[in-house]
């Protein structure tokens, strides 16, 4: 981008005492040194936002990543979905038992 030699430093160093001058001198670069200190202060705020704001979302896509996981898993385990069918014929035996006792009780 921008390169500075000696030569341009002391050039402005020189226009800014100049312009300035070296009563006020003091002043301008305690005013210089608070406006580095602020802008500085900033961009670190900004950069620590900007970090926050990827860390969140890339947790969230974690999260995301390991609940489609966990989903794929729950499809795939085949002795819970076998239990879950079992249950559900024992379930329908009872029923079907109840009704015939029913009927054989109303007889």
């Amino acid at each position: 981008m921008f390169t500075f030699g000696w030569a341009e430093i002391f050039l402005v160093g020189i226009i800014i005492i100049i312009v300035i001058g070296p009563k006020d001198l003091p002043k301008f670069i305690k005013q210089i040194s608070l406006l580095v200190k602020n802008i500085r202060k900033i961009s670190s705020d900004f950069k620590t936002s900007l970090n926050e704001i990827t860390e969140e979302s890339e947790i969230k896509e974690l999260a995301k990543s390991v609940k489609e996981v966990k989903k794929i898993k729950d499809g795939i385990n085949i002795k819970k979905n076998f239990e879950n069918e079992i249950k559900t014929i024992k379930d329908t035996v009872k029923l079907t038992e109840n009704e015939i006792s029913d009927i054989e009780k109303n007889k």
